[in-house]
C-alpha cells in the first residue's frame, strides 16, 4: 500500500504543530541568551563559551546519525512529544539548581551535552515529518515559512532576553521557566494533532542499526546529483562559519576601536541587520515559491555569503556601513541556500527513509563546522581578522565556480529526475519483463 499524500487536513494539522515548536523556539532563544551570559559573568572566559557551544553541538552532531535510523523505527510523534518533555525536564533540573545556589559550570555543560542529544532526535523527528504533512507543491513556502520565523525568533530572541536578565536581576531560576513553559506550549498541539504514522514493508528479519544507518548512506551514493550536493554543503560549512566565531572581535578591533562601548552597539547592529536580512530572503522565497531551478537558488545563496566575507575583509577601518553590507549578504545565505537544498532533498527521498538519509546528511554536511571553529580561533592569534574571512571567502567563491564548471552540479536536479524517473519504470514492468536480464 502507498504512503498517502499530503493534502489540506495534513497540511493544516502540521501548521498548528508547526505554531507550537515556534513558541517553544523562542522560548529556547530568550533562555540561551540568558545563559550565555551568565556564563560570561561568572566565568568571564572565552573557553567556557567555546566550551559550552562545543557540547552542545558537537553531541547533537555525533547523535544524529542513530537518531535517523531510529526515528525511522518509532513513531516520529511520539518521538517530538517526548524529546520536547525531556528538554522541559532538563530545564526544570536548572530551575531546581539555581534556586538552590548551587549551581556551577559544571552542571551547565552537562545538561548542554545531554540537550544536545535530545534536540538531535526532536531536529531529525520534525525534519522528516514535513514532507508527509505538507503538499508538494508547498514545500518551498513552507521551507521558506521556517527560516522566516526562525530568523524573526534570533532577531528578537536575544534583545528580550538581555530585557529579562536585567529584569529578573539575574535570576536564572525564573528566567528559565520561560522555557519550560513554551516546551508545554510546543507539546499540547503536538499531542493534539495528527501525524501520519509511514507505512513500512513487511520484513522477516528487521535490520540492524547498522544496515539502516548504511541504508541511508547508501542511498545518498546511489545518487551522485544528492553526493555532489552534501560535497558542496560540507565544505560550506567549514568556510563560512569563522564569521560567526570571530565577527566580535573583528567589530572590536576593526570598527570600534577597540570601544567596547562602541563595540557592544555595532556588534549589535550588525546581528539584527543580519537576522532582518534572513527574515527578508525567507519571505522573498515564500512568496515567489523560490527558484525554478533549485540548484542555482543553492549556489546563489552560498556565493552570497563567501562575498559578504570578502566585503568584510576589504571594509576599511571604522567605516561600519561597508561592513554592514558585508553581513546582510551573509544573511541571505541561510534562507536562499538550504531552502532550496532542503526542497532538493524532500523531492527525492522517500517518507519511509526520511529520518536515516537526513540524519546522514545532516552529520556529514555538519561534522566541519566545529573544526571550523576551532581553526577560525587558532588562526586569529597568528593572522589578521580580515586576512582570515579574506582567504575563506576567497577560497569559497572559487569552489563553488569550478564546481559549477568543472562537475554535474547545475544539472543535479535533471538527474536525480531522470533517476526516479527510470526506476518507476523499472517497478511498473510485467514481473517476466523485468526479469528478462536475470
Amino acid at each position: 500500500m502507498n504512503q498517502l499524500e499530503p493534502d489540506k487536513r495534513t497540511f493544516r494539522h502540521y501548521l498548528i504543530f508547526w505554531g507550537g515548536q515556534l513558541a517553544s523556539l523562542a522560548g529556547t532563544n530568550i533562555v540561551n541568551f540568558s545563559l550565555v551570559w551568565w556564563i560570561t559573568i561568572q566565568t568571564g572566559s572565552a573557553f567556557f563559551l567555546g566550551i559550552s557551544a562545543f557540547f552542545a553541538f558537537g553531541s547533537f552532531i555525533l547523535i544524529t546519525p542513530i537518531a535517523g535510523v531510529l526515528v525511522d523505527r518509532w513513531s516520529r510523534k511520539k518521538v517530538i512529544i517526548v524529546a520536547d518533555s525531556i528538554l522541559a525536564m532538563l530545564s526544570l533540573i536548572l530551575v531546581i539548581l539555581f534556586f538552590l545556589g548551587i549551581t556551577n559550570i559544571i552542571h551547565v555543560l552537562l545538561i548542554q551535552l545531554v540537550g544536545g542529544m535530545v534536540g538531535a532526535f526532536h531536529a531529525t523527528a520534525v525534519q522528516a515529518i514535513i514532507p508527509i504533512m505538507v503538499p508538494r507543491r508547498h514545500l518551498t513556502r513552507m521551507n521558506s515559512l521556517n527560516y522566516f520565523a526562525t530568523a524573526f525568533v534570533q532577531t528578537i530572541g536575544p534583545a528580550i532576553g538581555a530585557l529579562v536578565f536585567l529584569i529578573f536581576l539575574g535570576d536564572m531560576a525564573r528566567i528559565l521557566f520561560i522555557d519550560i513553559g513554551t516546551y508545554l506550549i510546543a507539546i499540547f498541539p503536538a499531542i493534539l494533532v495528527t501525524i501520519p504514522a509511514i507505512q513500512k514493508k513487511v520484513q522477516e528479519d528487521k535490520p540492524s542499526f547498522r544496515e539502516e544507518f548504511a541504508e541511508g548512506l547508501t542511498f545518498i551514493r546511489s545518487r551522485s546529483g544528492l553526493l555532489t550536493l552534501l560535497s558542496v554543503f560540507t565544505l560550506a560549512n567549514f568556510f563560512l562559519p569563522p564569521i560567526f566565531v570571530l565577527l566580535p572581535l573583528y567589530t572590536t578591533i576593526n570598527l570600534a576601536f577597540l570601544n567596547l562601548d562602541l563595540a557592544v552597539v555595532y556588534l549589535g547592529i550588525l546581528m539584527s541587520l543580519q537576522s532582518a536580512s534572513m527574515m527578508i530572503a525567507s519571505a522573498i522565497m515564500m512568496v515567489s515559491g523560490g527558484f525554478k531551478r533549485n540548484v542555482i537558488g543553492v549556489v546563489l545563496g552560498l556565493f552570497l555569503g563567501a562575498l559578504g566575507m570578502v566585503i568584510l575583509a576589504l571594509t576599511p577601518v571604522g567605516l561600519f556601513w561597508v561592513a554592514a553590507l558585508g553581513i546582510v549578504l551573509v544573511g541571505f545565505t541561510l534562507p536562499v541556500a538550504n531552502v532550496s537544498s532542503q526542497t532538493i532533498w524532500q523531492k527525492v527521498v522517500p517518507p519511509e527513509k526520511m529520518g536515516r538519509v537526513f540524519s546522514v546528511r545532516l552529520t556529514i554536511a555538519q561534522f566541519t563546522g566545529p573544526f571550523a571553529f576551532l581553526a577560525a580561533g587558532i588562526l586569529a592569534e597568528i593572522f589578521s581578522i580580515p586576512l582570515i574571512f579574506l582567504f575563506f571567502g576567497s577560497i569559497m567563491i572559487s569552489f563553488l565556480l569550478l564546481t559549477w564548471v568543472f562537475t554535474g552540479l547545475r544539472h543535479v536536479e535533471e538527474k536525480l529526475e531522470k533517476h526516479e524517473i527510470g526506476k518507476d519504470e523499472v517497478q511498473d514492468q510485467p514481473e517476466s519483463d523485468s526479469n528478462s536480464g536475470a
